[in-house]
């Protein structure tokens, strides 16, 4: 009578090959939408009108108080 040796889940290089690029990706989509919003955290728009917004420039840091709040997604010009 043979007994088969016991198989574990550390075992099998397949399944860990599997999972390590499941993290990867899992990791890269999050890395990729990171500029849209990460899932599951509150987004919100800001609007603001100024009257000189010579160095503005889309993709820049919006900053409140010294912290990063978000970037510069569009701008547009209105003529009074």
């Amino acid at each position: 009578m043979t007994r088969r040796p016991n198989s574990s889940i550390i075992g099998s290089p397949v399944l860990i090959g599997s999972i390590a690029v499941l993290v990867v990706v899992v990791a890269v989509v999050l890395a990729y939408n990171a500029n849209k919003g990460l899932p599951f955290v509150p987004t919100f728009e800001l609007n603001i009108e100024s009257s000189n917004a010579a160095r503005l420039v889309v993709g820049n840091d919006v900053r409140e108080g010294g912290e990063r709040i978000g970037q510069v997604a569009e701008l547009s010009t209105v003529r009074r």
